[in-house]
């Protein structure tokens, strides 16, 4: 009788435990990976970045990048075409010293329980979110889900 149970729990635990970590999004991915890079940038040792918070707004900003991607793809857009578009991404983080692009004004900043705060970093954290738009366009052009 013991043998069946513990038979039975063998073989049960890897379907429940595949079952919880059931498959994300690009984008979801995307902004999980982007929110631990900006956790491992925060230096402040008296506060800590919310990650849960940051990865459901990194996902809200990702979003967009992945639409883009999907209707240039849809669009007929060729492989040249929507690397200029990438370009143009890098150009407007780049070449925007008045920190009007969207890179610029998430990345520059934080926030800790209801307040807003001027972030850590803000250059690594525009480069950041400008590496994750990207992977993020790219997997939506490509098609990945």
């Amino acid at each position: 009788m013991q043998r069946k149970f513990c038979l039975s729990v063998i073989l049960t635990l890897p379907l429940l435990l595949t079952a919880c970590a059931g498959s994300q999004t690009s984008v979801d991915k995307n902004a999980r990976h982007m929110a631990h890079q900006i956790a491992r940038v925060h230096f402040d040792p008296n506060t800590r970045p919310l990650t849960a918070d940051n990865i459901r707004l990194m996902a809200q900003f990702l979003s967009q990048f992945y639409d883009q991607g999907k209707k240039d793809r849809a669009a007929g857009l060729t492989l040249a075409q929507a690397q200029q578009r990438v370009n143009c991404f890098r150009q407007q983080q780049a070449g925007d010293a008045a920190g009007h692009s969207p890179f610029a004004l998430e990345a520059q900043k934080s926030f800790f329980l209801t307040h807003q705060y001027t972030a850590d970093q803000p250059e690594k954290r525009r480069t950041i979110l400008l590496d994750g738009a990207i992977a993020t366009y790219w997997d939506g052009y490509n098609g990945k889900p």
